[in-house]
């Protein structure tokens, strides 16, 4: 949008100054960045007042449009930048500006934005996921002999995203077991270090440490600690989609891989020609492109709605349909353009570039893996299946 082009070009020179280059080649390269590397990074977006843009002035924010966001997002990403926010300034900030009580917010925010406290969230379960509304972690109010009232919580959470760095978990736990479902839910801040919770990594296929499962075992959680009634967890986690809804089509994320596909095609060849001469690569390029382009003029027209003053509906749920899947195709695609290279399991080759290799290209290291770590993204925040079944009901009647 023209009207946002000083801020594109503001972006760029701030990235082009501020991204370590080391970062920036492993991002570029699909490798791991580090606890550390992330943090720097974000360290450097919240003295430029970019971390958290669209919180409100009152907590350190800028008051952004959501179309702004996605401009400094999108140039970000095409950047090579790390990750930035997630669950601390994506989920829970937003949350705790909305719902949370003044002595919640004053302790919190803070400390979220200048990175003294990384989140993690604790909703699904091992036999709770798509069907979250069927969680069983149980917390019962309890009297503590000094008068403190607290919460007893037993259960345990699973594919918690980096709960091995994480300080604090906002969690999902059951307090009513005879309301029906979702009218039986709360929402609880867990400290992490609190006796009770324990951390067991969940190594996927594709070698990296990004999921673990949580338990909890007698925790004991103030229940100061509650954020918005009793019993009314299930609306304030609903509402965390409103926050994401046009980021899950991944557009940006798309357009950063698709690159990494084309760079791929014209280094590697294939009969003595480059691979983007070969009809069957040159194909599937072009229609993953034509996917792409038809996916970011839908986000471009529900964006337009949503600053004219309309309202969102759930027919915004196939825009994660189409992005995660597309961005598993273009992994495939990667893997299949550079073939049995992809094969070799190397871990220490996640984290760093690996050495100049004449007969290898640069970006087989982390093809596979990062193949296999995309197809987790048709199954978390909803799985597709249960995606369609919404639109079914919700936008076609059905």
């Amino acid at each position: 949008m023209a009207e946002f082009e000083a801020l594109r070009h503001e972006v760029r020179a701030f990235v082009a100054e501020a991204l370590p280059p080391p970062v920036r080649e492993k991002v570029r390269l699909g490798l791991e960045v580090s606890k550390d590397e992330m943090i720097d990074w974000q360290r450097r977006l919240a003295a430029r007042g970019w971390l958290a843009p669209h919180w409100p002035q009152a907590w350190q924010g800028a008051d952004w449009s959501a179309a702004q966001r996605a401009v400094l997002q999108e140039e970000l990403v095409l950047a090579h930048a790390p990750e930035t926010g997630g669950i601390s300034i994506e989920m829970i900030g937003p949350i705790l500006i909305r719902y949370g009580t003044p002595a919640q917010q004053q302790h919190f925010l803070p400390r979220i934005l200048n990175l003294e406290h990384w989140w993690c969230q604790g909703y699904s379960e091992p036999n709770a996921g798509s069907d979250l509304a069927s969680l069983g972690t149980r917390a019962v109010r309890r009297t503590r002999p000094d008068g403190t009232e607290v919460y007893v919580v037993n259960g345990s959470k699973i594919w918690t995203s980096y709960a091995q760095y994480a300080d604090w978990m906002f969690c999902l736990v059951r307090t009513d077991t005879e309301a029906r479902a979702q009218q039986g839910i709360s929402f609880l801040l867990i400290d992490m270090r609190s006796p009770g919770v324990s951390v067991r990594p969940l190594i996927g296929i594709h070698g990296w440490h990004l999921f673990n499962q949580v338990f909890l075992d007698d925790v004991e959680v103030p229940v100061d600690m509650r954020v918005g009634e009793e019993n009314a967890g299930w609306s304030i986690a609903k509402s965390l989609l409103e926050h994401e809804r046009l980021n899950l089509a991944r557009v940006a994320e798309n357009r950063r891989r698709l690159a990494k596909v084309r760079a791929i095609g014209a280094e590697v060849e294939e009969a003595g020609e480059p691979l983007l001469r070969r009809p069957w690569f040159a194909r599937r390029l072009r229609e993953l492109e034509v996917r792409l382009e038809t996916l970011a003029a839908t986000v471009l027209r529900f964006r337009r709605l949503e600053r004219a003053g309309g309202a969102l509906g759930p027919e915004t749920g196939m825009l994660k349909l189409i992005g995660s899947r597309l961005i598993q195709d273009i992994e495939n695609l990667a893997v299949d353009a550079l073939g049995p290279d992809t094969l070799a399991y190397d871990r220490a080759a996640h984290f760093e570039p690996p050495a100049t290799q004449a007969d290898r290209s640069q970006y087989a290291p982390a093809a596979s893996a990062r193949r296999f770590v995309t197809r987790g993204y048709t199954i978390a925040g909803g799985s597709s299946e249960i995606q369609h079944e919404l639109l079914a009901k919700q936008v076609l009647g059905l």
